[in-house]
């Protein structure tokens, strides 16, 4: 991960980003309920009260050991006989009932003697001792002064040979926060005494749940204050074994210059998404690193200066004020797993690149549901034609030669972080690759439009193929729908992210290229996981409205994600060089067209001659399974069993005035069932030629994964509805007035 974070660093220093970085053992502490526990000269307690909220305090810390003034007791303050019971009952009160138990339960609680007896250990007494000498310097008129004094009052109320108690010490803080519950009626102490006094029940042991933030008392600044990090952390670089360190020189590993060589521990920033980050991870615990011999720094010879700013960048691009501009939160391949992505043009990091390769929601560039709807792909293309001419304004170089950094990180294990894509596209890159990604979302059927509910309506509005983005393609792949296409299983492993970046930045080239067989490995697993839900979804909309189980057949399918579905068709057939003027106009999506009207004729003849009785399978859809591996078989059979309704479709067209009366009528039912049959006969005047044209090409027709998705979309679209036609036209109208 180095060399990836080398090139975030050089472009972080390019950009004039400020990377002072703390020394290594200066860390962020845990989010969780704290209290500030004040301490006099002697090291007693004087007063106690919670870290405000929103306030991440800073810790000294080895690693995971050692931590102060942050320290979190590893069980509850208070022990109880029966313990287990009373801490399950305060957990389960409402608010008021808790703060009642625990002013109850104070007059029977016992210090948790037990517990610490050893607390808090030799090797953290030594620990604080070596960093107070190391802090020494800090006393004499600086304002970090607190620490090394926080540090000598908490080692005097541990100082057993100077009477020094240190379960004295937690006693009391148990005692205020008591004392403090009883005067107070804020949410805040009652979250932290619950947190420290009762606990949480981890792996069927109960664990303090809160953390002591000791500080002394008398000073201006507070302990947590983040302004004391910087002359903390010079000072443990100028000490004992920092200065030792930093007169060591040798080759760095990623420059390959002579300089001061670190030695010891790497940074670990606390970021957003990963979490605490080693930023180089080789530890003797781990038996296949001991080939040999050499762990930590001494395995990877890095410069002091280079890998403090290494650190110091990460950290930055990574800040909150950088989210979906440099950095975001992104899927992994895996159920519950994310990746951090992180998007940045070096002279412009001001621009929210991270955002456009994974947002989807514009919800709030428009405020009608309808136009957010149709809008989207377009809303995609305003705003990376933004990204553009914002770079194309503030860099002076051509931006064939302006480069896109893009690395992914994950988090492998606790200790392991891994960049699993790294790549450096250029802007003009970026900008083709975009322009290519909505040209192919618009790459489905124009009149193609499925009914869904918005949130906050009730009403089903017809809406178009939505924009999804590059990155979203990720969580995409993970969903696998069974049963007929109505249930979404349980998230599985979906594309990851190198390989979806790879698919939008890389041209499809030609026949058996690597980005062309990409395409295809993709075209394939969204068959494989979507294609009963097209074919159901496509199914309900050839049923007839008039059907009394439509409306709960509806509800079975997810129409959003069938759009979703036909938006990545669009775009993967358009990389593969199958335009809509192309496969439109072609074998395999004639023949969906075929089956479709197929169904809406069924459909028609079963409103007419069957009342609306419908079956659970129109005839278009009976065959559609045989038409993706065997389309001359599944003509051949549709062609045997269409001559009943082929024959009432020519006898219903003699009599027009069959349907017009029931498109008269009163009843709402046989109203619906008067347009059905329109729809029937509309679809019964095209299907001829439709047919004919078909015979002759299905012979010598390639069935894969191409015909396959060009079917599926042929099927799900159906004929379109043209104005010149009078029936739909009239359909359309009745549809409106229904509205």
């Amino acid at each position: 991960m180095l060399n990836e974070l080398l090139i975030v660093e050089r472009g972080a220093r390019k950009a004039g980003i400020a990377m002072d970085q703390p020394h290594p053992d200066v860390k962020d502490a845990r989010l969780m309920p704290t209290l500030k526990v004040q301490l006099d000269e002697n090291g007693n307690v004087v007063s106690v009260s919670p870290v405000p909220v929103g306030v991440t305090p800073w810790t000294l810390r080895d690693g995971q050991h050692n931590s102060f003034p942050f320290v979190q007791p590893k069980d509850p303050l208070w022990d109880f006989p029966d313990g287990e019971e009373w801490r399950k009952t305060v957990l389960k009160e409402t608010e008021d009932g808790k703060r009642t138990a625990l002013l109850e339960g104070s007059e029977k609680a016992q210090f948790n003697v037990k517990s610490f007896a050893k607390w808090p250990g030799n090797k953290m007494i030594d620990r604080l001792k070596e960093r107070n000498g190391q802090l020494d310097e800090l006393r004499y008129n600086t304002e970090a002064a607190i620490v090394p004094e926080t540090i000598r009052r908490f080692l005097c109320a541990c100082d057993t040979k100077a009477e020094g108690n240190p379960q004295r010490l937690l006693s009391s803080v148990a005692n205020y926060l008591v004392k403090n519950l009883r005067q107070t009626a804020q949410e805040n102490w009652l979250e932290i005494a619950v947190a420290l006094l009762v606990g949480k029940k981890k792996e069927e042991i109960w664990r303090c749940a809160g953390a002591l933030l000791f500080e002394a008392s008398g000073y201006g600044l507070s302990i947590y204050d983040r302004i004391l990090t910087k002359p903390v952390s010079k000072a443990l670089y100028v000490s004992g074994s920092d200065e030792a360190q930093e007169k060591e020189t040798g080759i760095c590993g990623l420059t390959g210059e002579k300089v001061r060589l670190l030695k010891g521990k790497f940074h670990q920033p606390n970021l957003k998404v990963l979490g605490q980050t080693w930023l180089f991870s080789k530890n003797k615990e781990i038996p296949s690193n001991d080939r040999y011999g050499k762990f930590a720094a001494d395995s990877m010879p890095v410069g002091v200066n280079i890998e403090k700013r290494l650190a110091g960048a990460l950290k930055a691009l990574t800040s909150p004020e950088r989210n979906n501009k440099t950095w975001r939160s992104l899927p992994g391949e895996r159920p519950k797993q994310s990746d951090l992505l992180l998007a940045f043009v070096e002279e412009v990091l001001d621009i929210p690149l991270a955002e456009a390769l994974a947002e989807e929601d514009f919800a709030e560039e428009e405020t009608d549901s309808t136009l957010i709807a149709t809008n989207t792909v377009a809303m995609f293309e305003k705003r990376t034609e933004r990204l553009i001419d914002t770079v194309r304004a503030k860099v002076n170089t051509d931006l064939n030669s302006t480069p896109v950094r893009l690395i992914v990180i994950r988090k492998v294990d606790q200790a392991n972080r891994k960049v699993v894509y790294a790549g450096s596209p250029t802007v003009a890159d970026l900008d083709n690759a975009a322009k290519a990604w909505a040209e192919g979302e618009r790459n489905a059927p124009p009149w193609l439009t499925l009914p869904v509910v918005k949130e906050g309506e009730q009403k089903r509005r017809p809406i178009p193929p939505p924009h999804v983005a590059p990155l979203g393609l990720i969580a995409f792949s993970r969903k696998l729908f069974i049963r007929d296409g109505t249930e979404s299983k349980k998230e599985i492993m979906g594309l990851p992210a190198a390989e979806t970046l790879r698919l939008f930045l890389d041209p499809a080239g030609k026949e058996f290229h690597a980005a062309w067989r990409r395409t295809e490995r993709v075209l394939r697993l969204v068959l494989t996981r979507r294609d009963k839900l097209l074919i159901g979804v496509g199914h309900i909309e050839h049923t007839p409205e008039s059907w009394k189980k439509r409306e709960e057949n509806i509800k079975k399918f997810n129409h959003l994600e069938a759009l979703r579905t036909t938006t990545i068709l669009g775009v993967l057939l358009h990389k593969l060089g199958r335009k809509e003027e192309v496969y439109m106009n072609e074998t395999a999506f004639k023949l969906g067209q075929l089956l479709a009207a197929a169904d809406v004729v069924h459909a028609g003849y079963c409103a007419d001659v069957r009342g609306g009785d419908v079956p659970p399978s129109l005839l278009g859809n009976q065959v559609f399974t045989m038409a993706q591996s065997a389309p001359v078989k599944a003509l051949a059979m549709l062609c045997r069993r269409w001559k009943p309704y082929d024959g009432w479709a020519k006898k219903t067209a003699r009599d027009p005035g069959r349907a017009d009366k029931l498109i008269s009528s009163k009843k709402e039912n046989e109203k619906q069932r008067g347009w059905d049959i329109k729809k029937a006969l509309s679809c019964h005047r095209k299907m001829g030629q439709l047919a004919s044209e078909l015979a002759p090409a299905l012979d010598g027709c390639r069935v894969d994964d191409v015909f396959r998705a060009e079917l599926l979309l042929g099927y799900i679209a159906g004929l379109p509805k043209r104005k010149e036609d009078p029936d739909i036209q009239d359909n359309i109208q009745n549809e409106g007035q229904e509205d």
